[in-house]
């Protein structure tokens, strides 16, 4: 039997199409399309466990401590939309839209295709801004609204960013211990110290979650 070293997107495509029809998952779908269309560069690393688990982690404990329906929700450094699309094909949550938003252009194509049926429902769209400075790249954050930042960890000042948001603004924030990548100034050795670094005024949720190389930090709570 001949040896093959490499699966091309359309024999990629079909794996994926049929893992979602085993298994009834329209999500899959939406990935296999994504790759067989695009295969965008850093998707394998927006799949990976460790990402995933993460932001399992993420809409679980949202769940828990702050419910299920919500307004308007933003992801903050959203990359390729894959949070935004847990969310929105999560049969527990009723949520009016979500807007993801990430400084890299390239993005917004692939979120907007993992995400397209929502799309289509005008429940999703995908901005290029910098989460730094949002400014007029994100609807108004009226009541029930949610703001979600999973990368707490790029962000220098994380209290000042906060204090960019409407006071009571619920938010979802991570961060971690994972001082090797450069980009990452603002790492911490516990919960407690990214707590005490955020300084809300209102904590719903603090939490560790071990991994391999590094512990991501969960907070969950009102600015």
């Amino acid at each position: 039997m001949s040896k093959q070293s490499f699966v091309g997107p359309a024999e990629l495509y079909e794996m994926l199409m049929g893992l979602s029809q085993l298994t009834g998952s329209a999500l899959l779908a939406d990935v296999a399309k994504v790759m067989g269309d695009l295969m965008p560069a850093g998707m394998s690393n927006a799949l990976n466990p460790k990402q995933i688990r993460s932001k399992i982690w993420l809409v679980d404990e949202v769940l828990r401590h702050a419910g299920g329906v919500h307004g308007e929700v933003v992801v903050m450094g959203g990359w390729h939309g894959v949070l935004s699309a847990l969310l929105l094909n999560d049969p527990r949550f009723s949520l009016r839209s979500v807007t993801s938003l990430d400084i890299d252009p390239g993005c917004a194509p692939v979120a907007m295709l993992l995400n397209r049926r929502f799309v289509a429902e005008g429940r999703f769209r995908a901005v290029t801004a910098d989460m730094h400075r949002p400014g007029s790249a994100i609807p108004p954050l009226g009541e029930g609204s949610l703001v979600i930042n999973t990368s707490c960890e790029h962000i220098p000042d994380v209290r000042g960013w906060l204090a960019t948001l409407p006071p009571g603004q619920l938010v979802a924030l991570q961060s971690n211990d994972y001082r090797a990548v450069p980009e990452h100034v603002s790492c911490f050795d516990s919960a407690e110290a990214f707590a005490a670094a955020a300084g809300l005024g209102r904590t719903l949720f603090m939490g560790a979650l071990p991994s391999r190389r590094y512990t991501r930090f969960m907070l969950i709570g009102h600015r």
